[in-house]
């Protein structure tokens, strides 16, 4: 896979805080960014406003502080900053601003989706950092032509913003519309932050080829925008590292 810095239009030393929001593929994302930057040389913070997946492959620490922090990145570059409170999952500590003082980058996952490919947020979320220099809102292709009630996280909440009803079938103009609007992919996001958007799960022609035609309905919009997909192995990230 080529590199999802530059073809999401990012630069490691201008978007420092990089804050993923949506569905069908922000864990995934978030930790092969990861491996780009740490493959490049920088140092990096892995953590989240919500909950995470924790990578088993990443040095996991509870600490916060400066000193902990700084330790945890001279002996291992690359650092998961969070708290299991729960049985698989973990929640994030400490202060963003610290982590971004401390290491070259700072990757945040913002909500979650519940392994749905296609969402809107709630009204408690995401949870975006005002430290935040970019947002990379996902969305997974494979909602597309299924029913908004069985393929989307929030169902009611996706119907309501596209004025459908929960057996409505989701199409290339309803992602679109999701993911540029202010109460779905662009919610809470300031207009200091720069906005992305990834289109995950092209992993057919017929996938690639409708997220590319919705792909030029958001750069239009003059949101640059990414269209792939990742195999069995990639996911989740155990890959990387």
């Amino acid at each position: 896979m080529d590199d999802l810095w530059s073809g999401l239009a990012l630069d490691m030393l201008r978007h420092r805080v990089v804050t993923l929001v949506g569905s069908g593929g922000k864990t995934t994302t978030l930790y092969a960014l990861a491996r780009r930057a740490r493959d490049a040389g920088k140092t990096v913070i892995v953590t989240t406003t919500t909950h995470i997946m924790p990578h088993p492959g990443i040095f996991v620490t509870g600490d916060g502080t400066k000193e902990a922090l700084r330790s945890a990145l001279d002996r291992h570059g690359i650092v998961t900053l969070g708290k299991m409170d729960r049985t698989d999952k973990m929640s994030g500590t400490g202060c963003i601003a610290v982590c971004k003082e401390l290491s070259d980058l700072v990757l945040v996952e913002g909500d979650g989706a519940r392994m749905h490919p296609l969402k809107v947020p709630a009204g408690h979320e995401p949870v975006i950092p005002p430290e935040s220099d970019a947002v990379i809102a996902v969305a997974g292709l494979r909602a597309l032509d299924g029913a908004i009630g069985r393929v989307c996280h929030r169902a009611e909440r996706v119907a309501a913003l596209l004025g459908k009803t929960p057996c409505d079938l989701i199409t290339e103009e309803d992602i679109a519309a999701i993911l540029l609007s202010p109460a779905g992919g662009r919610k809470g996001v300031r207009g200091t932050m720069a906005f992305r958007c990834l289109l995950n799960q092209a992993d057919t022609p017929e996938l690639q080829a409708r997220g590319a035609r919705i792909a030029r309905n958001l750069e239009q919009a003059g949101v640059p925008t990414r269209v792939q997909h990742y195999v069995e192995k990639e996911r989740g990230g155990r890959c990387w590292f």
